[in-house]
């Protein structure tokens, strides 16, 4: 999985942001209900992780977001934060772009040490063609999340 942050946007990012406007927008007028102006160049607080497939017809990106008003806590510890965040899976086909909703599934967010990232979890993606589905999990300290492993489907 690869990760942005959504809170200053810029070119690398654009394509997440425009998958997440919505959710983004919302984010942004959350803070901005209570009194908080602090973002008001960029975004408030927002990250998104990623998982993309390429193929020569199409591309799917999974993409999960990360903001205090769409996600909520799991479990904490470890040096990790655990949360549940909402999904999105996005088919591109030559021009044509579908943007589907895709449940909910688990962000992880690490605590860094020393500017490096604690080794003790992992956030995971992968496709499997036979079933033409998007697996994913998260495992922390050697063992796998309760809740957090799902089997979305890839529409043809």
């Amino acid at each position: 999985m690869s990760y942005s942050d959504l809170t200053k946007p810029s070119p690398a990012t654009a394509t997440f942001a425009d998958i997440w406007k919505d959710e983004i927008d919302a984010n942004n007028k959350a803070y901005r209900e209570t009194g908080d102006f602090r973002f008001a160049g960029g975004n408030a607080p927002a990250t998104e992780a990623h998982f993309v497939i390429w193929s020569p017809a199409k591309s799917v990106v999974l993409s999960i977001l990360n903001t205090a008003t769409q996600c909520t806590s799991k479990q904490a510890g470890a040096g990790v934060r655990v949360k549940l965040c909402p999904m999105r899976l996005v088919i591109y086909e030559g021009i044509r772009t579908r943007v589907l909703d895709a449940d909910r599934g688990c962000f992880l967010e690490l605590d860094t040490f020393d500017g490096r990232v604690a080794p003790v979890a992992t956030a995971y993606a992968a496709y499997d063609v036979p079933s033409r589905t998007v697996k994913t999990g998260l495992v922390i300290k050697g063992q796998a999340i309760d809740g957090c492993s799902h089997g979305i489907p890839v529409p043809p």
